[in-house]
């Protein structure tokens, strides 16, 4: 699983959402949807194809989204995946992303925080890109060019 794919697995959940329901979203007042909070354990791909690793991860969440008459919206999330491998870094993240009317997603917060396991942050990504031509990025955002393998292998 690409890191990219892992990092938006909350989006991919949203757009499935919005395709069953999405004559919801001319309503004049906005409709707001909640996950409640939710835990499941994968075989983790990334780590795997990564690293090198079999290990089963866990990943606990709560999201909500907001959907807007003029079709903008408003998803907060807040994510954590835990692996059994305590070798491995503990990956939190936490955030909005907004899509305006034309569908431009903006993404505010601190997507990716990476811990080892009883220790501290080492890699904190945070601020704001906007996912437009080109796009607009504010804050640090080490993650960006991260070397994937040493942030995340043992």
């Amino acid at each position: 699983m690409r890191r990219t794919g892992r990092l938006f697995i909350a989006t991919t959940m949203v757009v499935a959402m919005l395709a069953a329901g999405a004559s919801s979203a001319l309503a004049a007042k906005p409709l707001t949807e909640h996950s409640g909070r939710y835990t499941d354990t994968f075989f983790d791909d990334f780590i795997f194809e990564l690293c090198g690793i079999e290990t089963m991860t866990t990943i606990t969440e709560v999201w909500t989204l907001t959907t807007y008459a003029d079709g903008s919206q408003r998803f907060h999330t807040s994510r954590t995946f835990i692996s059994e491998d305590p070798r491995l870094p503990i990956e939190r993240g936490a955030g909005m992303s907004t899509w305006d009317a034309a569908g431009v997603q903006t993404i505010h917060g601190s997507p990716v925080r990476l811990q080892r396991p009883g220790g501290g942050v080492y890699l904190l990504d945070a601020g704001r890109i906007v996912l437009s031509d080109p796009p607009v990025i504010s804050g640090p955002h080490p993650f960006l060019d991260a070397d994937l393998v040493e942030a995340y292998c043992p």
